[in-house]
């Protein structure tokens, strides 16, 4: 009895070592820094650099990503400013192959905007609930691909101006889509590429925020 209790404990370690060793695994457990550049796509928009920082882990088919970065420039052509973003997801991937997991993801968003123009100020806030779909696929040890689509229900917003200036853009939906690539190096690091584009869309108004993103990343 003892030696069946052994046997089925070292087959669960195996089963536990082998999700986490696993290709897509190995792509998707690690913490990150990275730079981006950050543009809004509009009549008045303008683009800025900024910094970033997340976290993914993959375990037993379960999904978790957590990212926030922040600009420290106008997006909107004027003459100073700042915006600021946060992204969690929460999923469940189905394994296709030994290579590739796609599945559902449950998913929220903060969006912060402020812009200053000759001492008048505005500032939009926006937070959103949705979901939708990530794939990740690590054909090789050397690197991989991840992306996903989705669509947040804007939940609630804040907007404030001060001299008239204003966005004229509550509580906004969202469309979200991004993409990245990763390359492993020696050792736990390795370097990813990614662009992510969102479009808020909201009756009489829309905004689209375009980032691409270059960082480094930890496996643990």
């Amino acid at each position: 009895m003892r030696k069946n209790s052994v046997i089925v404990a070292a087959c669960l370690a195996l089963v536990s070592g082998a999700a986490v060793a696993s290709p897509v695994g190995s792509l998707l457990n690690n913490v990150g820094l990275y730079g981006e550049y950050a543009g809004v796509s509009s009549q008045n928009g303008s683009s800025s650099g900024g910094v970033g920082a997340r976290v993914e882990t993959y375990l037993d088919g379960f999904y978790g990503d957590a990212d926030a970065s922040y600009t420290p420039g106008s997006l909107n052509n004027t003459t100073s400013g700042n915006s600021a973003d946060v992204n969690i997801k929460l999923g469940y991937g189905l394994p296709i192959g030994n290579s590739l997991v796609v599945g559902p993801y449950v998913g929220y968003q903060y969006l912060g905007i402020t812009d200053q123009v000759y001492g008048d100020s505005a500032t939009f806030s926006n937070n959103s609930l949705g979901g939708g779909v990530f794939a990740a696929w690590a054909p090789g040890s050397r690197w991989g691909v991840q992306a996903h689509i989705g669509y947040l229900a804007g939940v609630s917003a804040s907007v404030s101006g001060t001299g008239g200036f204003d966005y004229g853009i509550q509580s906004a939906n969202l469309l979200d889509i991004g993409g990245e690539i990763d390359y492993r190096l020696s050792g736990p690091w390795s370097l990813f590429a990614g662009l992510h584009y969102a479009h808020y869309m909201e009756s009489g108004a829309s905004l689209n925020l375009l980032r691409g993103v270059i960082g480094a990343s930890l496996a643990f």
